[in-house]
């Protein structure tokens, strides 16, 4: 399960913000997850229970949202929503498809106390 060592990355994060301020707990997380992570929500939440046990971040909200697979072709420089993973461009049908965003795993904000 790949969403454990996702989630160990995100609470260095979590750490290294907080550790900057003074926050009491944390409330809620939201992330952006890109669907090429091929991580699960639902095994994302277990991670990050499993990695909130006995910390500020414990009974914390988590939030995922799930971020499509956009592409852009570099032939003809369109951009689309990949479906299906299926990299062809739709409008010149060229195989050479540059991803520029479904990879990502970001932390995009914390609510705290």
């Amino acid at each position: 399960m790949h969403e454990m060592s996702l989630m160990g990355g995100v609470f260095e994060v979590i750490e290294q913000t907080v550790s900057q301020h003074k926050v009491k707990r944390v409330l809620q997380v939201k992330l952006k997850v890109g669907v090429l992570t091929n991580a699960e929500p639902d095994a994302l939440q277990m991670a990050f229970e499993a990695y909130g046990k006995d910390t500020i971040c414990e009974g914390a909200e988590l939030l995922v949202e799930r971020i499509d697979v956009l592409g852009r072709c570099q032939n003809c420089h369109y951009e689309f929503n990949v479906t299906g993973m299926f990299f062809l461009c739709p409008k010149c049908q060229d195989i050479n498809i540059k991803v520029i965003q479904g990879e990502e795993l970001l932390l995009e904000s914390l609510e705290v106390e």
